[in-house]
């Protein structure tokens, strides 16, 4: 057993201790208790004691759509590129990466991402990934970096299109299938079944994949991030994107829509009924260019809207910094985008998108929860209490300092004193930036 002590505990749901401890059995929660309940409890001998003093213990953070093939792409420059479209972006960057890459650049992006990611708090990823050169044992590769090797859980999906020519795509549907048919033995696995967007789908594509997924699994798909997806689907298909899925049957409970920026209020409708899901992800639409998402308008149909970072970082906090500071701006009204609404995103709505994805309940520290723990060092300037903690995490750890010590995953400690327990680091990085290289001279390659 193992007992986290001293720090202020905010359970996620609302309740802040500030002087609070953490019991854990084996990969549970037993206790969440106050300095004098701690007092009156009788410890196992033995028991591992960690002083958390100076810490703000929270649930383990979700990204709820991340692309960790992205992740060697940092400072990498594409000689002639000068976007002045969303779909310009696609053609002339990540189409171009995703097909450079090969299994040790798809291994190390997703080993450094999850690294990242654990810096961060995160301690569950929903990813969508590409490589449709290296499309067999993807999936694999990217459970064995997230959840064997760093540790983190991990829900994942092959992005199938037509983009790439009928073979790949059949590959990337074989990859979904075989990944899905396995993860149930997983504990720190899941999967959804991967597409990319209407507009690099054709009919057949929809109906093969609608015939291999299984029952129960619902997709992962971009829906109508830039404007091109809903131009494309009316001109060709007459009909808009969200109408089009639902004729496939894959709008589900479990199906994840991102972006959904494009999306007219009969769509909005769809989807409500359908009860899928949809994540937005601020920083990467403002830094695309491509619109800003209806966050009162899905918040009030109630649907289940959860927060991604679409592979810009794995900075929850910011993240959700960010997606309030936008719906300020684009409704110009410093009401829109308040704390409840921002809570709902990452507190409420992220821990239950994790387990439509995964199969287990997260995002709480509380008895017979998984401990999913993140410490954040903190020494708040002002009063820490129940009712303003969102606020310190936004205005202070977000937007000043970020700094993980401690990140537990099932119980299992993946970083101690700002230090991974079990990974080489230095050495990681070392062999990332050699694959980053070959990595860029073949996307200059690319045509």
């Amino acid at each position: 057993m193992r007992l986290i002590e001293g720090a202020a505990v905010w359970d996620g749901a609302g309740r802040l201790i500030e002087d609070g401890a953490i019991l854990v059995d084996g990969e549970r929660i037993e206790a969440l208790l106050s300095r004098e309940e701690l007092g009156g409890r009788s410890l196992p001998v033995g028991i591992e004691r960690i002083d958390a003093s100076g810490h703000l213990v929270l649930p383990g953070l979700i990204n709820a759509h991340a692309h960790l093939y992205s992740s060697l792409a940092r400072g990498m420059a594409v000689p002639g590129f000068s976007p002045t479209s969303f779909g310009e972006i696609l053609e002339g960057l990540w189409w171009k990466l995703d097909k450079a890459l090969d299994p040790e650049s798809v291994r190390l992006s997703a080993l450094v991402g999850a690294m990242e990611a654990a810096r961060c708090g995160v301690t569950t990823l929903v990813d969508h990934h590409a490589s449709p050169h290296a499309i067999p044992g993807s999936l694999q590769a990217l459970e064995d970096a997230v959840c064997g090797e760093v540790g983190l859980r991990g829900s994942f999906a092959y992005e199938v299109s037509d983009r790439d020519g009928k073979a790949a795509r059949d590959e990337g549907i074989r990859e979904n299938a075989s990944f899905l048919a396995r993860t149930s033995r997983r504990p720190l696995s899941g999967g959804l079944f991967g597409l990319h967007a209407s507009f690099t789908l054709s009919d057949e594509t929809l109906a093969k994949a609608a015939q291999a997924l299984p029952k129960g699994v619902g997709v992962h798909i971009h829906v109508a991030e830039g404007p091109e997806d809903e131009q494309n689907c009316t001109s060709r298909h007459g009909m808009r994107v969200v109408e089009r899925l639902d004729r496939y049957g894959l709008l589900r409970p479990t199906s994840i829509l991102a972006h959904c920026l494009h999306l007219d209020e009969r769509e909005k409708d769809l989807v409500a009924e359908r009860e899928a899901i949809v994540v937005t992800n601020p920083r990467s639409n403002m830094n695309n260019a491509v619109g800003t998402f209806d966050l009162p308008g899905f918040l009030g149909r109630k649907v289940l809207t959860g927060l991604g970072t679409d592979g810009l970082g794995e900075n929850l906090l910011s993240e959700l910094f960010a997606a309030g500071i936008v719906q300020k701006q684009v409704h110009g009204d410093p009401r829109a985008g308040g704390f409840d609404a921002l809570y709902a995103l990452l507190f409420d709505n992220n821990p239950e998108i994790a387990e439509r994805a995964l199969g287990v309940r997260v995002g709480r520290i509380a008895p017979g929860y998984p401990a999913d723990l993140a410490l954040l060092r903190y020494t708040p300037p002002t009063p820490l209490r129940s009712e303003n903690v969102l606020g310190h995490l936004l205005f202070g750890i977000a937007v000043h300092d970020l700094r993980v010590d401690g990140l537990f995953v099932a119980g299992r400690p993946i970083l101690r004193e700002g230090r991974f327990v079990d990974l080489d680091e230095e050495r990681i990085y070392a062999e990332a930036r050699a694959a980053a290289e070959d990595l860029w001279r073949r996307v200059e390659h690319v045509r």
